[in-house]
């Protein structure tokens, strides 16, 4: 572990196993729900709520799907909360604009870091939205119910990861950090 104040790779592991078995029998109960948690449905119900002041747009049969992922929505106020109180209690919080490896690679400019950092949102939203879910839905929860399209969509998210930070960062990691 590099940093002493972060949480072992296993106890994480564990958290989020029990967080997956919790979030199972919890949507389970909820009778709406036909489908696994994720972070997607809660950006699919900021959409709908957004449809909702354009007419006709609400009716559209995917928003009108989403218009249901209240808790979902919570989901990303907990994220964006949970990940800020992480930082500060372990005193790790940094806020920066371009982090120290993407200006090592590809300069100073906020232009360029935010253009790339919009298209590759576009892209990852298309892709969640291709793949049925997010990696959230997908891998946590997915593979917990033993979903082949889940498992075949985390293995993609995997290997296009891999194929991203190597295009990115062609030569961080594998020994070649010292370059």
């Amino acid at each position: 572990m590099d940093n002493p104040k972060e949480m072992h790779w296993f106890t994480g592991g564990i958290l989020v196993s029990l967080l997956s078995v919790a979030t199972y029998f919890i949507f389970e109960a909820i009778e709406y729900k036909t489908y696994p948690f994720g972070v997607t449905a809660g950006f699919g119900y900021i959409a709908a709520m957004f449809g909702n002041l354009f007419g006709d747009i609400a009716e559209n049969s995917v928003l009108s799907k989403f218009s249901k992922n209240f808790l979902e929505f919570f989901l990303l106020i907990g994220l964006i909360v949970g990940g800020f109180i992480a930082s500060k209690q372990s005193k790790t919080f940094v806020p920066e604009n371009i982090p120290s490896t993407w200006e090592k690679y590809h300069g100073k400019s906020l232009t360029k870091r935010y253009l790339v950092v919009l298209v590759g949102g576009i892209l990852l939203g298309f892709g969640a939205a291709f793949a049925g879910g997010c990696t959230t839905g997908n891998i946590l929860q997915g593979w917990a119910h033993l979903s082949l399209g889940s498992i075949v969509a985390g293995i993609s998210f995997f290997a296009s990861g891999i194929i991203t930070a190597k295009i990115l960062y062609p030569n961080l990691g594998g020994g070649n950090d010292s370059k």
